[in-house]
């Protein structure tokens, strides 16, 4: 499956499975990202949404789609986004029953330590902190990617690499 951003208004037609969504409103973080995923050899689609209330609208809609849901297999979430927050979006997450199990990975700038804390009690896995040089968030998305997408273990019925 080769990699597609997808951003702005949904067309309506739903993705294949397994994709990652990524929450992220700066173009040049959304560019990095996706080059370090292809770097690592993850060819998984990656949706992008721009700001909170988009990627709320997609993960409900995805909810409702007859015949089950398209669950994303990661969740990449921005904190700093327009209209909603990563934080607010995080607790919408938890709160949708078809993405109890979805892996959801905070990708901020934010070094608040009430951020991180706020994050983990609405249900955080992980909490990354984005390095301000390319190389090294290029580095930490690799691994992020191997981990999450690659190695790590998801219950039956999860969308799956």
């Amino acid at each position: 499956m080769k990699i597609e951003t997808r951003s702005g208004a949904d067309d309506g037609s739903l993705v294949s499975n397994p994709y990652i969504l990524l929450l992220e409103d700066r173009d040049e973080d959304v560019e990095l990202t996706i080059r370090a995923f292809r770097k690592a050899h993850i060819l998984n689609e990656i949706v992008v949404k721009r700001d909170g209330v988009e990627a709320l609208e997609f993960l409900t809609d995805l909810g409702s789609v007859e015949g089950g849901s398209t669950s994303p297999l990661l969740t990449l979430l921005d904190i700093n986004t327009p209209r909603m927050s990563g934080i607010t979006l995080l607790e919408h997450v938890r709160d949708l029953s078809h993405l109890r199990y979805v892996p959801v990975v905070m990708l901020t700038s934010s070094a608040e330590e009430s951020d991180l804390l706020a994050c983990y009690d609405r249900g955080a896995n992980s909490y990354l902190r984005k390095p301000v040089a390319h190389g090294e968030f290029t580095s930490m998305v690799e691994r992020l990617g191997m981990y999450w997408v690659l190695t790590n273990e998801t219950p039956p019925g999860s969308p799956s690499a």
